[in-house]
């Protein structure tokens, strides 16, 4: 989102239209959940995806016939995941159909979009609320991050508030920074070394930040939405650090280290008040057990734990 609808914004201000293609629905096996959303401009390579396959190929098409003749301004229709071939090879229960949404964007949206396109920079859940019909469409922002449907609505969510805090800027965050942005996690990094905590060293790092990593971490303020990754250089920063997350309702804290530095780290924790139940919010180590070894492959472990445990934190809010 944060690519797709400045690049869209930037299509409205040269005068050109655009569509935007969004999953609202789905039955059986779909490889994306409602959200997902795919921008069409004419003379433009596609930014984003509905899931790939037959069911993007055939919007891909319908999205471009409301381009060239501009009406209706907002449509919806359901396509087969599999091609014909492909459902007569594997059956009908092995393909999936998905309910897409599809909005013409023309130079009276810019208002909607130059609200919108700051919204997606600012740690607060937002969503777009979108109200169609066949003869139009309005779109107002909303303070929530969770997909809604309703006959002739759709909340399209843009952010979700939460910023992943990773204290260190090592070898591993070096490797870890631009996975996680690449999956849509905002990353600020912390680091009590000025060399290691520059813009430079983090290009794609929402914000880096250097100073007292105890300092740091109180004035953090951890929310709800936030994830604390923990990998300082030594035992005494992960311990200052831990300490205040633990303090806080940040959904993930992770700390990088052996079974042995996080026992001495608990140890120290338990001493100072805290319970066995808080230590239990505590993922250590961090990662998936896929035997990494490199910076580089511990952050793809880091990375897919994250992906998996934001879905079903995501999942707990929606219920």
């Amino acid at each position: 989102m944060t690519t797709l609808f400045p690049a869209l914004r930037e299509t409205l201000l040269a005068g050109e239209p655009a569509v935007t293609v969004t999953v609202i629905g789905r039955r059986g096996s779909v490889p994306r959940a409602p959200g997902a959303t795919m921008l069409v401009r004419a003379g433009h390579p596609n930014l984003g995806t509905v899931g790939g396959g037959q069911a993007e190929y055939d919007a891909d098409l319908a999205a471009r016939r409301l381009l060239s003749q501009g009406f209706p301004s907002a449509e919806t229709a359901e396509y087969q995941c599999l091609s014909r071939e492909e459902l007569a090879t594997m059956g009908e229960a092995a393909g999936g159909v998905v309910e897409l949404l599809f909005l013409l964007w023309r130079e009276d949206k810019l208002s909607l979009l130059e609200r919108l396109c700051p919204a997606l920079t600012r740690n607060a859940d937002c969503s777009l609320r979108v109200t169609y019909r066949p003869e139009g469409w309005e779109g107002t922002l909303t303070e929530t991050a969770l997909p809604e449907a309703l006959p002739g609505v759709f909340s399209l969510p843009l952010t979700e508030a939460g910023l992943a805090y990773i204290f260190g800027g090592g070898h591993v965050s070096g490797a870890l920074v631009p996975l996680l942005t690449s999956v849509d996690f905002d990353c600020v990094i912390l680091d009590e070394r000025p060399e290691y905590a520059s813009p430079e060293r983090f290009p794609t790092a929402k914000q880096v930040m250097s100073g007292n990593l105890s300092h740091l971490a109180r004035e953090a303020h951890f929310g709800r939405g936030d994830a604390v990754l923990i990998m300082t250089r030594g035992h005494q920063g992960d311990y200052e650090v831990l300490r205040e997350a633990l303090r806080s309702p940040a959904w993930y804290i992770g700390m990088v280290g052996s079974r042995r530095k996080t026992e001495a780290t608990f140890r120290r924790l338990l001493e100072d008040g805290f319970t066995e139940t808080d230590l239990d919010r505590v993922t250590s180590p961090i990662g998936l057990s896929i035997e990494a070894e490199t910076p580089a492959e511990i952050a793809v472990s880091i990375t897919a734990q994250l992906i998996h445990l934001r879905a079903e934190h995501r999942r707990s809010l929606s219920r």
